[in-house]
């Protein structure tokens, strides 16, 4: 990436080629979108399979952004770009997310979890309609995390599975309807939960006693499970 930005006439003919391609896959892109400044441009993409539809966008600066929006709810996300061949894999990754995300509902029940005593790097612990999903931090977000209050409100999330648990080895998707016991343990300092699925998988996450995930833990998963949660 230069001083001036990013190639985006470049940017534009990988966006033309693309676009050929999803048409034949029997996608239903838009033109190819450009500001009248001619600093940005762009292009949406639907689907009848996708629950979601797509816009990519790129400005000059090298900033890009994925929209992803269903009838009621928008999810966005933005990436830095630095060259052609980033942008390509951007395009390619947001199709193929697309076909597989959905928008929903989530609550975020801590900001400090990790997976076990030698999981240094806390995660975000989300409760979804029907799963919990732990999401890896950084180095810098685990020393200086702030936890999560008791009274965060629900957030809509792009929720793609697949995605989730490739990203890093220690994300987890945990189905609600795949939950064949659980424990919930709380400490003076750490607090946590272990899980067994139907399969036979166990589950164990830990987060700091300060957030308010037990109890909304609780409250979620005994509906689910009776007597089969212990706490």
């Amino acid at each position: 990436m230069t001083r001036e930005g990013i190639p985006l006439e470049r940017m534009a003919e990988v966006l033309e080629f693309q676009r050929g391609l999803w048409a034949t896959e029997g996608l239903h892109p838009s033109p190819v979108l450009r500001t009248e400044d001619d600093e940005q441009l762009g292009i949406r993409i639907a689907s009848p399979g996708w629950h979601v539809g797509l816009a990519v966008e790129v400005h000059r600066s090298g900033w890009a952004h994925l929209s992803f929006s269903s009838p009621t709810h928008t999810g966005e996300e933005p990436r830095r770009i630095r060259s052609v061949e980033a942008w390509s894999a951007l395009l390619d990754e947001a199709v193929t997310r697309a076909s597989r995300l959905r928008l929903l509902p989530a609550r975020l029940l801590a900001r400090t979890c990790t997976t076990g005593w030698l999981d240094w790097i806390h995660g975000e612990l989300w409760l979804l309609p029907d799963a919990l999903i732990r999401v890896r931090s950084g180095l810098m977000d685990s020393v200086a995390n702030p936890g999560v209050s008791a009274r965060e409100p629900y957030q809509v999330i792009p929720y793609d599975a697949e995605s989730i648990l490739s990203a890093h080895r220690t994300n987890k998707v945990i189905p609600l309807t795949e939950l064949s016991e659980a424990r919930l343990h709380r400490g003076l300092t750490t607090s946590g939960m272990t899980a067994v699925m139907r399969d036979g998988t166990h589950h164990k996450l830990l987060w700091l006693s300060s957030e308010p995930t037990t109890r909304l833990l609780k409250d979620r998963l005994l509906p689910v499970l009776g007597p089969r949660l212990t706490y």
